[in-house]
């Protein structure tokens, strides 16, 4: 005869199978039902894309403070980017190198050195070959893979930037600019063009001459090229330097905080179509393309050397709302950046604090995020600061912001933002966000502005050795909140 405690536990085992049996009985139905949404949305994202419609994911830019020039060169490197990386160098400027596979594979030395110098690296495919590249998006995805693992192998470096061949002008579709978007890719084209590749040899005098020519707005990307043949180039290269200096702009490397220039859709000039079934198989290969930039962010910041200076801790280059003097303040040294590090994550070198009406919000390092550029803070002490409230909806892995007549779900399943108010719901599909050791964290100003609120001012408090970022709250909510 059976114990009364093998009793009890049988009794409990039972109990136990019964509850699963009638879970997986409740969540088959609604499995199935996920499922057929995510189909119909698929598909739905399938006609607009075919229609020609181009869909982005949210994302937030930053404006630089003064009119900047973003140098750029297509088509190396070559036996001419030595003589490139020393007038820059020169100069005291940095560019950007968007760069071909093929010509990564022959030389990765020039490669590592224009990373050690500090400028931004780009990827323009393999081979730059115009009827490969455009008579099938598959293709062209393809020799946008080869081209990142020839400079992971050569320097140890992955990058978001991405420059068509030729440009996107009838070029891109749809199709080519979403799975690119999807991916973590940022695709720049230019809005000045130097001319010193519309025909073989042309001179050094003609280049500066049409870059001269402008037009000159607040933010310049100039293509330039540092191929074989470019001599020319080269050799006009100190001249348009001192042009942009003399003209009081500042010179800065491209970065995924820089809003791209697209060129308009036009005729597209080539014949090529994409099934649906392309479609799924590119739009999940771009789900984990964004997964691998998303673990190698994580090992740059795990990896990466942190400098210490005054008691903070310094890493990566500067977030968007600090100036580079400012943090000098902060930290009472010279600032470095590290441009190897992809999205350019890195580490909070100060408190950071957020005064909220008469209330004041303190972040110690550690305790938020700078990812992309961008202050990312916990979501629950934000909110709760803000006078509003936030759930965690474990069934749904989905983070759940109250605030007012607006609601925002943080959907970390389907890697999605929902902002609900007044019966409408607008969807951002992969938002910048985190989850991590339990803890939501989410953009500072993007959040903000979602719940009806925006900033006001940045600063630095020398005093405290704070940053520090006044919000101008909606509908009077504000308290303390501190740790």
């Amino acid at each position: 005869m059976p114990s009364l405690s093998h009793v009890h536990l049988f009794r409990r085992i039972s109990l136990f199978l019964s509850l699963m049996l009638v879970m997986i009985y409740f969540m088959e139905p609604v499995s199935k039902a996920n499922a057929a949404a995510n189909d119909e949305e698929r598909q739905e994202t399938y006609e607009q894309l075919k229609s020609g419609k181009r869909i982005w994911t949210d994302k937030a830019y930053v404006k630089p403070e003064q009119p900047t020039v973003y140098l750029t060169f297509d088509d190396g490197p070559s036996k001419l980017t030595d003589r490139v990386l020393d007038i820059l160098r020169e100069e005291g400027v940095l560019a950007t190198f968007f760069m071909l596979g093929e010509q990564v594979e022959t030389y990765p030395e020039k490669v590592r050195q224009a990373v050690k110098d500090g400028h931004a690296i780009g990827n323009h495919t393999y081979n730059h070959k115009y009827n490969e590249l455009y008579s099938s998006v598959a293709t062209f995805w393809k020799q946008i893979e080869q081209t990142e693992q020839a400079l992971d192998e050569a320097a140890d470096v992955r990058t978001k930037l991405v420059r068509a061949p030729g440009g996107t002008f009838g070029n891109f579709d749809a199709f080519y600019y979403y799975y690119l978007d999807q991916a973590g890719f940022e695709v720049h084209d230019w809005n000045v063009d130097s001319g010193d590749s519309k025909r073989v040899g042309v001179p050094a005098s003609e280049i500066i001459q049409t870059v001269k020519n402008g037009p000159f707005g607040d933010e310049v990307i100039l293509l330039m090229h540092d191929g074989t043949g470019h001599e020319q180039t080269v050799k006009a290269l100190p001249d348009i330097i001192r042009l942009f200096k003399a003209k009081g702009y500042a010179f800065a490397p491209l970065s995924p905080q820089v809003k791209p220039v697209h060129f308009s859709a036009g005729k597209i000039k080539w014949n090529r179509s994409v099934g649906q079934a392309l479609h799924n198989k590119l739009s999940a290969e771009a789900g984990e393309q964004r997964l691998v930039f998303e673990e190698w962010n994580a090992e740059q910041e795990q990896g990466s050397t942190q400098q210490e200076a005054g008691g903070l801790q310094v890493q990566g280059p500067a977030e968007e709302v600090w100036s580079v003097q400012e943090q000098q303040v902060l930290k009472g040294t010279a600032f470095e950046g590290n441009n190897r590090n992809v999205g350019n994550q890195s580490m909070p070198f100060a408190p950071l604090e957020i005064i909220l009406g008469s209330g004041k919000l303190l972040f110690e390092p550690g305790k938020y995020r700078m990812i992309d550029g961008h202050n990312l803070v916990p979501v629950r002490n934000l909110i709760e600061a803000m006078g509003g409230h936030a759930e965690w909806r474990e069934g749904q892995h989905t983070a759940a912001v109250h605030y007012g007549s607006r609601v925002i779900e943080y959907d970390f399943s389907h890697h999605e933002m929902r902002v609900n108010q007044g019966g409408k719901q607008t969807v951002y599909h992969l938002p910048q966000m985190e989850l991590r050791d339990g803890t939501v964290y989410v953009p500072l100003r993007k959040t903000v502005e979602l719940l009806g609120s925006h900033i006001v001012s940045y600063g630095v408090d020398k005093d405290n050795g704070r940053m520090q970022v006044e919000v101008a709250l909606t509908g009077g909510y504000a308290f303390t909140y501190g740790f």
